[in-house]
């Protein structure tokens, strides 16, 4: 009897121990599969910082005051995109130079009445944080204006902690195309696209990183619907960004105790 518990607690100890490596490797396929991003790209106008109102308002004033009427519905449709390219699809008939125009007045405008009520969203610097800790580079790819980011980040305090950071004079045109966030990915040294996270608040943003090949996260703060924002490309949906931090939760790997 002693023999035959011995050998059965040898059967049962090798059975474990191989059902046990098995279960292992399916993790290791799943984990693979399901990698967490090891970089993440931040836009900031209505992602980062709650402004988005405040350019539309600026915007109706502006449009205003030059002759044309437009709702703060009829204007939400194209919060996110270049603001050129907005303008061709609001005034077809305008030319060029008028256009370049109402962009200097419009940037003049929200620098001296509304760029400064302007607040951070909650969480802000905790999630940047904790993204630093688990040493996820952070990048920073943005329409503003240099002298814009600095006026918000006297409130949201994170562009210390970013890896990269990229603004709209850098590039040709803001998104949907896909030049800031390629400059960023540039930045941070990421090989593949693929290993990136895009951040935004507008079908616009996912937009341009879709057409590279990042996974995207939208935010519900930027005054697009789940619905909008899930039919332009992104892969998640939060109500603020402080919530984002939750990716990397859920592809955190299980920790297994081998037997012995």
């Amino acid at each position: 009897m002693a023999i035959a518990r011995t050998l059965l607690r040898g059967f049962l100890w090798n059975y474990m121990r191989v059902e046990t490596l098995r279960f292992i490797e399916a993790l290791t396929v799943i984990k693979l599969k399901h990698a967490s991003p090891s970089a993440v790209i931040f836009d900031v106008e209505g992602t980062l910082i709650d402004c988005v109102p405040l350019i539309l308002e600026s915007w109706r004033r502006t449009l205003l005051a030059a002759g044309h009427s437009f709702t703060i519905a009829e204007l939400q449709a194209y919060s996110g995109m270049d603001g050129d390219w907005m303008l061709e699809q609001l005034l077809p008939t305008v030319d060029a130079d008028v256009r370049q125009k109402l962009l200097k007045v419009h940037g003049d405008e929200y620098r001296a009445g509304f760029i400064h009520q302007a607040q951070p969203f909650r969480g802000l610097r905790d999630l940047f944080e904790q993204l630093k800790g688990r040493e996820i580079a952070i990048g920073i790819a943005t329409t503003c204006k240099k002298d814009e980011l600095t006026i918000y980040d006297e409130r949201m305090k994170v562009v210390e902690l970013a890896d990269a950071v990229v603004c709209g004079e850098t590039v040709k045109h803001g998104k949907p195309d896909s030049a800031l966030l390629e400059e960023c990915l540039r930045s941070l040294k990421v090989a593949s696209p693929g290993a990136a996270l895009g951040v935004g608040d507008t079908p616009f943003d996912a937009r341009a990183g879709r057409a590279l090949g990042l996974d995207c996260a939208g935010v519900l703060t930027g005054g697009f619907s789940t619905t909008a924002l899930q039919d332009a490309g992104y892969k998640y949906v939060f109500d603020e960004v402080r919530q984002v931090g939750s990716i990397w939760d859920l592809h955190s790997p299980l920790e297994v105790a081998l037997p012995g």
